[in-house]
């Protein structure tokens, strides 16, 4: 039992980081859900050696989740969540400032959609779910110099698609 309840420990901890992996590729929360469910089930049907020899059962589990939810995807078309979660309630200014930064973020998170998939992933791993640039790369199997070129030229195509949105409209 108590291997069973440590596996459990470990999984509430990094339960929520897999959910919103799953959320951010797949299209629905209901999809994300059982992406999530069927991770764990994963997880849990490892042998306990295996799962132990782990270096890292949250990276694993991210990469895990990324795997299965893009299979799921190519299955599927989906589309990807907007960044609300992460920013909802982080505004306290007045509300014309509310609405312009809630429009700024949807523009953002449009934006963020028409990324490839692997650009996609990279911005959400580190600007979203801020995970380290060795994790990414853990995650990616990437190398970290490549990861870390990949999210400078991210940042810099989406800040210039965002200032030509502002000056530009449409």
């Amino acid at each position: 039992m108590t291997a069973d309840n440590s596996f459990f420990n470990q999984i509430e901890e990094i339960r929520n980081k897999i959910f919103r992996i799953t959320k951010r590729i797949l299209v629905s929360q209901e999809e994300a859900e059982d992406a999530t469910q069927e991770v764990i089930v994963k997880l849990w049907q490892m042998e306990e050696s295996k799962r132990n020899g782990v270096k890292s059962l949250e990276a694993y589990s991210v990469t895990l989740a990324k795997n299965y939810s893009l299979d799921r995807l190519k299955s599927k078309q989906a589309q990807n969540l907007s960044l609300d979660e992460r920013f909802n309630g982080s505004y306290s200014d007045t509300l014309n400032q509310k609405i312009e930064q809630r429009d700024a973020l949807d523009w953002v998170g449009k934006l963020i959609d028409q990324l490839p998939e692997k650009e996609r992933t990279i911005i959400q791993l580190r600007e979203i779910e801020q995970y380290d640039f060795d994790e990414i790369a853990s995650i990616l199997d990437l190398p970290e110099g490549t990861v870390r070129v990949y999210l400078s030229r991210i940042r810099k195509k989406l800040r210039q698609q965002f200032l030509d949105i502002q000056n530009h409209g449409i």
